[in-house]
């Protein structure tokens, strides 16, 4: 496995560190692999331990992907809304701007944390974060079908 530290950068400060393994990278696209140690919840959506996360970056996109998986059963997709994205052999890095785009299998979008966006945040963050959330819901089918055209090419 080659190990690849995800390190997301939090908007209010503060950052957050998870060691994946390294699926792919030419340093302007990547792809992480994250498996899981604990049941997480998010929204409405339980994943289960030792759910696969396939993690996918872009240094020129407005947002990171993951795509989470429990064998070939994929529970959601589930776009962050990102800048200041870097990519490297050994660490991905990029600033999570708090409002997510979770979308079911069915279809189902759901816009999360947007009341989460801290008072004070300067304004052309704002119209970054809203523009590309904007964006993403326009989008959304033709990225999923991109990604899962990747992933099965690359897996």
């Amino acid at each position: 496995m080659n190990k690849c530290l995800e390190i997301k950068y939090l908007l209010a400060g503060g950052k957050r560190i998870f060691e994946c393994e390294l699926i792919y990278t030419d340093y302007q696209f990547g792809i992480l692999k994250y498996v899981l140690e604990k049941s997480f919840t998010v929204s409405n959506l339980k994943l289960p331990e030792g759910a696969i996360t396939y993690a996918f970056y872009w240094v020129d996109r407005p947002y990171t992907l993951y795509k989470w998986y429990m064998g070939r059963k994929i529970y959601a997709n589930y776009f962050n809304i990102a800048d200041r994205i870097t990519l490297s052999d050994n660490k991905f890095e990029w600033r999570d701007l708090i409002v997510d785009i979770l979308i079911s299998p069915k279809g189902i979008v759901e816009v999360l944390d947007e009341d989460e966006i801290p008072e004070g945040t300067d304004l052309e963050i704002k119209k970054y974060i809203y523009r590309n959330k904007e964006y993403i819901l326009r989008e959304y089918p033709q990225i999923i079908l991109e990604t899962d055209k990747i992933l099965i090419e690359t897996l």
